[in-house]
Formats: structure tokens, sequence, C-alpha cells
């Protein structure tokens, strides 16, 4: 099965060349694909990603979109390149023969900046009523092949955060002795709600998982729900094929995420416990200020054998579920 899905992937991509073909109601439109080739590169501050390998633009993205760039939280005052790097590299792909990929790199934390530093590739959305409603992104990518020795066997590990989508500041955040006070929760955060794709391990094992949360962190940090899948494989030190898609939505939202064709986790199939359709913040819903569909960040205890090695290649990004993909047929459960 794994294989017959890949084979479906690989006819539709090379197929979906043109922006303008697709139904929305039968799957969705291609809006913009990139295999990092001659003709792409990036600038020499490391913020943007020009030029086209295909028919497609950089500069030129989907319509609620209204820009993209790389995100490192590093001070403007250190040399960048001390703590994140992103290149467009020759390295085998992921049939095995050279070709050219995106590397991001993420090698240190800045000391001198507040948050933790970060390299992530983010699409800023427009406002309403042009803003995102849903999306479908398909990926190669490949991890570093010592990630599961990264963390002490016998220590639970900290976050490691592959993908994100998140809603923008409110303004609305209470402080670590009103959250506890009137919710018991922790103080609040720098975004209104998000949803995040995780890599997690537990206490006394080696063996990495997927896991998928949603929280608010505002005006508290709450996590309404979590789901951790040990049964689909984390490929290490080889490629593998990443699908991500989202709904937002106040009562109909979804997410779906798959690798290798696996699903991992499909909200229309299962329903982790205290999601309920909605993928808003639950009572001051703001428009998507950003999905990240490519980011190395991670608590930097991942890091204390060194940098830690992203690669990338063959970035579609679909208006919705590709036409013929079989999450389409998903009978929704209530």
């Amino acid at each position: 099965m794994k294989l017959v899905w890949l084979l479906i992937i690989l006819s539709l991509s090379c197929s979906a060349n043109e922006p303008d073909k697709g139904d929305s109601g039968h799957g969705g439109v291609l809006l913009f694909k990139s295999g990092f080739e001659n003709g792409v590169t990036i600038s020499s501050d490391m913020n943007y990603i020009h030029g086209a390998d295909e028919h497609y633009k950089w500069e030129a993205t989907p319509s609620w979109i209204r820009a993209s760039n790389f995100v490192y939280l590093v001070n403007d005052t250190e040399h960048l390149r001390d703590f994140m790097e992103s290149a467009i590299i020759s390295a085998p792909g992921p049939n095995g023969k050279k070709t050219n990929v995106l590397c991001m790199a993420n090698k240190a934390d800045d000391p001198m900046h507040q948050a933790t530093s970060r390299n992530e590739y983010s699409f800023f959305c427009k406002s309403p009523p042009d803003d995102y409603k849903e999306g479908y992104v398909r990926y190669w990518m490949k991890l570093p092949d010592d990630l599961d020795k990264r963390i002490p066997f016998e220590k639970e590990s900290s976050w490691y955060v592959i993908m994100e989508w998140k809603e923008p500041n409110s303004g609305n955040r209470l402080s670590k002795e009103e959250c506890r006070d009137c919710c018991n929760a922790s103080q609040g955060g720098t975004n209104n709600y998000r949803i995040n794709i995780n890599l997690r391990k537990d206490k006394n094992s080696d063996k990495l998982h997927w896991d998928i949360r949603a929280e608010h962190p505002q005006p508290c940090r709450v996590e309404e729900w979590t789901y951790a899948s040990k049964n689909v494989k984390v490929s290490l030190g080889e490629w593998f094929l990443v699908e991500a898609y989202m709904k937002k939505d106040v009562i109909d939202g979804r997410l779906y995420f798959a690798v290798d064709g696996e699903v991992v986790l499909d909200t229309d199939i299962v329903r982790p416990v205290g999601f309920e359709g909605r993928t808003v913040h639950p009572d001051n819903p703001l428009p998507l200020h950003f999905w990240s569909p490519l980011k190395n960040y991670h608590n930097m205890e991942w890091n204390a054998k060194g940098e830690i090695i992203h690669l990338y290649d063959d970035f579609e990004m679909w208006s919705s579920f590709p036409p013929g993909h079989p999450a389409l047929l998903t009978k929704k459960q209530e």
C-alpha cells in the first residue's frame, strides 16, 4: 500500500505543472512547487529564497500569502551564521542521485535573544477576506542519522518542532500569578493559538515518535489536545515524504499529517481527546498569521552534540488535497 501511494504521489507531481488546473470540489489546485534546482537561490543575508526552477517563482506566492521568508530569531548585532544557516547545496536526493536540496542548519542559541533561536521558512498570511482558509504541502525531508542519540537514553526529550501554524499575538496575556489563580495554567505566551508537529522521545528509550499538539498560549498557556503516534516510523538519515493539511474553522476544522503515505493523524478519522472540530482560539479566534512548513526549532539540549541539519527537496503547496488523494474519500467521524 505504501509503495502504491508513493507511485500515485509521483504521478500527481509529474502531471501537476499548471497552476490553473484543478477543481476545489474534487481536490485542490497546485499553487507552487520547487525542487531548489538551478535558477533558485538564497539571498546573501539568508532571509529570502529567490528565482524559479519550473513555472513557479518564489517571489510570486499564492493569493492568500503576503510574504514569505526565513525567520531565525537571532539579534541583529550577532553574526547570523554563528547560530543558523540556510543554503542550497548539492547532495543525493530522494532518488539517490545528486541534486540541489535546501539545507537548514540550527547551530546554537543566541543567548542575547529572549526567545530560543530557530531556523524556519514561513508563509505570512493576508488579512480577511483574503486570508488562509485551508492548505496542503508535501515535500521530501531528511533528518540527521543520529537524532535518536541526541538525548540521553534515560531522559524524556523536550520539544522539537518541524512544522507550525500560528495565530498572531492578541495582546491579551496574563501573568504567571493571574494564570495560576484563574485557571491553574502557565503564564501566557506570545501567540493566540497554534498547532505544531513535533518529534518526541520517552524515558528509557532511544526511539523517536511523532507528536502533534494544539494549544492557546493566550491569555494563559493551555494545551487543548495532544496526539502521539508511535506506529508511524520516524526515518533518520534517509529521505521521507511529508504531507500536511490544515483547514482553519470554528467547528469544521481539520488537521492531517502523513509520512511516506502512512497517516500519523487525520482528525476527520481520529478525534484526539479535547478536539471538537475547532482549529482556532476558543474565545478569541484570529486569522492565521503564518504557517511554517519548514522548521528546525527545538530546545537546545538537542544541540549538545553539535548542529542539527534538515534537508528538503521537491516542495509543493496546494489549495487543498491534490485530486485523487485518499484523504478526499475519508468519511468524517462525528
